[in-house]
């Protein structure tokens, strides 16, 4: 008896074996919620948030990995706020869900789908995860984007990083590339919570949680058409749309522009850059047809983007950034 209760007491006294997730383990809903600050705004030392509904589902050797950039709760509180302006903006502080909006968490979250994305991985929890496609090349216009993304997930079972690459470019000449990274240093709770760092293209820097969800449903349903007349996701179209403001129709450069929206003429100079903009916008579209059916889309659009160029003080090449990025919604 007595060599008994040793043995149990030795037992109890070695370490637990570290936590590990496959990519079977990851099959299901999460929310993700992130805490950073942004280098790149006019307010560094801001404390932001974002956080969005990540779907996994194992189908035939691949990894189905799908995002969902708005979550909607019965609850908003710490979230939004309502500004001067009327518009309803996110909360700047480190949003962290109160009692009601954790119990809606493991009970299912509702998202709206604008801005909905989705990637095919394949490979193996050994060698990492990834969407890349073999081969390379490609159809690439001076006049339209070129866009690709890929998304990858590597150091698995210990140590998770999920990580979206993105790139832009027109007529074989990159506009840009961006990162965004997830990389885990602690599985919690039986592998139902990760925690880490969150590095967005090195200026949005902060943490990560991703916690285990209940069953989620859609709120709306949204989407555009391509040029060819198929059916394409909202994010896709905006993308497509970006190199539409690499230049502003007319003869200002940006700093003229920049110049005009604040000079005593602001409002009249408001109301021509926004007209400017959906210009460049419309140039991208190539059937009447789809000039048609996204008349409103395009219109709201622009509406945006000249108020994250006034108020917001974001350049043209931030702009097409975050269209492509589908931070433009």
């Amino acid at each position: 008896m007595q060599r008994a209760l040793v043995a149990c007491l030795l037992g109890c006294a070695l370490p637990l074996p570290a936590l590990a997730l496959g990519a079977e383990d990851l099959v299901g809903v999460w929310h993700v919620l992130v805490h950073y600050k942004d280098t790149g705004t006019e307010n560094p030392d801001t404390k932001r948030w974002e956080d969005r509904i990540w779907v996994f589902e194992k189908v035939g050797d691949q990894l189905h990995w799908s995002d969902y950039p708005i979550v909607v709760f019965d609850d908003d509180s710490g979230r939004f706020e309502r500004a001067e302006s009327g518009r309803y903006s996110r909360v700047l502080d480190y949003w962290e869900p109160n009692a009601e909006q954790q119990e809606q968490l493991r009970a299912g979250l509702a998202f709206n789908s604008r801005g909905a994305r989705d990637k095919k991985l394949s490979g193996s929890d050994a060698k990492g995860w990834s969407s890349a496609r073999r081969g390379g090349g490609g159809y690439k216009s001076s006049r339209f984007v070129t866009y690709e993304e890929t998304w990858s997930i590597d150091g698995l079972p210990d140590k998770p990083r999920f990580e979206r690459q993105d790139s832009m470019g027109a007529g074989g000449g990159e506009d840009f590339e961006g990162r965004t990274l997830y990389e885990t240093t602690q599985i919690e709770s039986g592998g139902d919570v990760l925690r880490g760092s969150f590095d967005r293209d090195g200026s949005r820097k902060g943490t990560f949680r991703l916690a285990r969800s209940g069953a989620v449903h859609s709120v709306s349903e949204g989407g555009g058409k391509s040029p060819m007349g198929q059916e394409m996701k909202r994010t896709e179209f905006i993308a497509m749309l970006a190199p539409g403001i690499a230049t502003l129709p007319g003869e200002r450069s940006e700093a003229e522009w920049r110049e005009a929206v604040t000079s005593p003429r602001a409002k009249e100079e408001r109301f021509a850059l926004r007209a400017a903009i959906e210009e460049g916008l419309r140039s991208q579209v190539v059937t009447e047809e789809d000039l048609q059916s996204q008349n409103r889309l395009l219109s709201n659009l622009a509406v945006e983007l000249e108020r994250l160029f006034v108020e917001e003080k974001k350049s043209l090449a931030d702009l097409r950034k975050m269209m492509v990025q589908g931070e433009v919604l």
